[in-house]
């Protein structure tokens, strides 16, 4: 009996060890047969902004998509010979960032502009402007600038007689930093044909001295005066600025990017731009593109809906705006400025009357375009949200992801609406570690506790999709991280945070700026996060985020950056 039940137990043994070795020679044939990965980055810290696998330390990519995410040695089995392998000296993996808000040609333009940003002073704009002037042909427009008067003591509006004696050859129209004012020399309104008599257009005002003559202050609406003199773009200058704007995108770790129309641009011709350098090879940045409302009816007729086209460019989002800003004083809001109690800002003209945008909106919704509207001031984001529900009630429930550019300065009934209406929240930290200089004095200290409130937003279940507004703001992500988490005005200030209560954590911030901005786009299911089928956008960054203290965070370095697998920056080889 005893014999028989060893030989038995040796018939199992031998079953056993049988199926260990079919299995380990199965194991190996799969191995052999999986093809190998393209790219692997390994010993890393990886952070998937994935909840199924928060962490990982390494990452395999096969073609132009991840196909395993985990530990370092489970990622090493899939190395081949063609694959290359970085080693990324336990640095830090993150997503592609995805900034929700930008003027990309505009701001490629900004690049080989004049710079006024840091003039401290009229003299010093003027000093700027005069030597940037002398090196243009005669005729030239000189546009851009980005000029800021509240770094001056005391903040002034600039005039044209600040300018004309030094630009006597050439128009010039630059722009308050928030795009939502320009400065005019003499000439430039001579061309406009701007006077005395010339009207306020609706959603617009003319500067004017105490005789009513024009001081070459134009504030929103009224800048098209100015638009509609300006010699269209050449398709070879756009296509340049476009390349200046892609290059520094990605040496900053921006792999996509969503470009927000302007009154008066054709975003069309950015498209055909982009396009062109798509087909060439060379569109490094995924483009999502949002020309102005006014063209709905154009883009619905030829059959265009939201996130239409490749996974490189992309449209079927539209534009409006509801104000202006709250440097320019054309933020529109319930109660007067404090600084400025004859004005509650302007509603565009596109807003005048409402019913004319409603049904714009209506419409746009039902042909399947994404609503994307401007709305900085109380009132103005109160409006647009009444229009957003006017539009879900027409239309009926659906996945339309409806979204307010900038959010600034919400009322505090409006919160919750932004979560029932499933609005997305499309912001940039970075203004309010800027505009937190002076902000308090325009519109006094109880409006501000409900400005750039990005806690209040997440705490009311709203999404948050971050950007830069580039060129208003730059476009380095680690900076807007930094503004988010820290909230430390660009003045010293407020070393820890201006309305601290409204800070949002690390992770919060680059969830955002990642995943959050993909679904802005209805893009979640394909980038966003680093998990197996998505895009492979990665950046590795020099520091790891999580761990510095926050108020470093402005001082990382993206080291390299990816996107679809292929390694299009990397700081090593600058």
């Amino acid at each position: 009996m005893r014999t028989e039940r060893g030989n038995l137990l040796r018939v199992q043994l031998a079953f056993a060890l049988l199926l260990v070795a079919a299995g380990a020679m199965w194991a190996q044939d799969q191995d052999q047969s999986r093809p190998a990965a393209d790219l692997i980055i390994t010993n890393a810290k990886v952070y998937t902004v994935d909840k199924q696998q928060p962490r990982a330390e390494a990452v395999a990519v096969l073609g132009e998509r991840i196909v395993a995410v985990g530990s370092a040695s489970v990622i090493d089995a899939w190395r081949g010979p063609g694959t290359r392998v970085i080693d990324a000296g336990g640095k830090l993996v993150l997503p592609g960032f995805n900034d929700a808000h930008v003027h990309f040609v505009d701001s490629g333009l900004s690049l080989a502009s004049v710079q006024l940003k840091e003039a401290s002073s009229p003299q010093e704009l003027a000093e700027r402007l005069a030597q940037f002037a002398g090196k243009q042909p005669k005729g030239q427009w000189i546009l851009g600038g980005n000029w800021d008067e509240q770094r001056w003591t005391p903040p002034q509006l600039p005039t044209k007689q600040l300018i004309d004696g030094l630009t006597p050859d050439n128009p010039v129209a630059v722009n308050r930093y928030d795009g939502h004012m320009y400065l005019a020399n003499s000439m430039a309104l001579k061309l406009a044909h701007i006077t005395a008599s010339t009207p306020d257009p609706p959603g617009g005002e003319i500067g004017r001295d105490a005789h009513g003559n024009p001081t070459g202050i134009l504030k929103d609406a009224a800048q098209k005066l100015i638009d509609a003199v300006i010699p269209p773009l050449s398709h070879k200058l756009r296509l340049e600025a476009a390349h200046r704007a892609l290059d520094y995108a990605r040496s900053l770790g921006v792999t996509s990017v969503q470009e927000m129309g302007n009154p008066g641009e054709d975003l069309s011709r950015n498209l055909e731009a982009y396009k062109e350098l798509e087909e060439e090879g060379e569109l490094t940045t995924r483009v999502y593109v949002a020309p102005m409302i006014e063209d709905w009816q154009n883009y619905a007729k030829v059959g265009l809906r939201h996130a239409f086209g490749s996974n490189l460019l992309r449209t079927g989002a539209i534009k409006a705006f509801a104000d202006g800003s709250l440097g320019s004083s054309t933020a529109y809001f319930f109660e007067p400025y404090t600084d400025n109690p004859h004005t509650r800002g302007l509603l565009t003209d596109e807003m005048q009357p409402l019913s004319k945008m409603r049904e714009r909106m209506i419409g746009a919704d039902k042909a399947g375009l994404q609503l994307c509207v401007h709305a900085i001031g109380d009132e103005a984001i109160s409006l647009t949200l009444d229009l957003f529900q006017d539009v879900v009630k027409a239309n009926g429930e659906k996945d339309r992801r409806l979204r307010i550019e900038h959010a600034q300065h919400i009322a505090p009934k409006d919160f919750d609406r932004f979560a029932k209406l499933g609005v997305i929240a499309s912001v940039q930290p970075y203004h309010a570690i800027d505009d937190g200089r002076w902000a308090e004095r325009r519109i006094g200290p109880e409006r501000i506790k409900t400005s750039y409130a990005y806690r209040s937003l997440l705490d009311h279940g709203a999404r948050l999709a971050l950007g830069t507004d580039w060129n208003v703001a730059p476009l380095n992500p680690l900076l807007t991280i930094y503004a988010a988490v820290t909230r430390a005005t660009l003045d010293g200030k407020n070393p820890n945070g201006w309305m601290p209560e409204q800070k949002v954590s690390v992770p919060q911030a680059v969830e955002a700026y990642t995943l959050g901005s993909a679904y802005a786009e209805f893009q979640d299911k394909e980038k966003g996060s680093i998990t197996p089928g998505k895009l492979a956008d990665l950046v590795i960054l020099s520091d790891d985020i999580f761990s510095i203290d926050p108020k470093l965070i402005h001082n990382v370095q993206v080291e390299t950056t990816i996107l679809g697998g292929k390694i299009v920056w990397q700081r090593t080889t600058q």
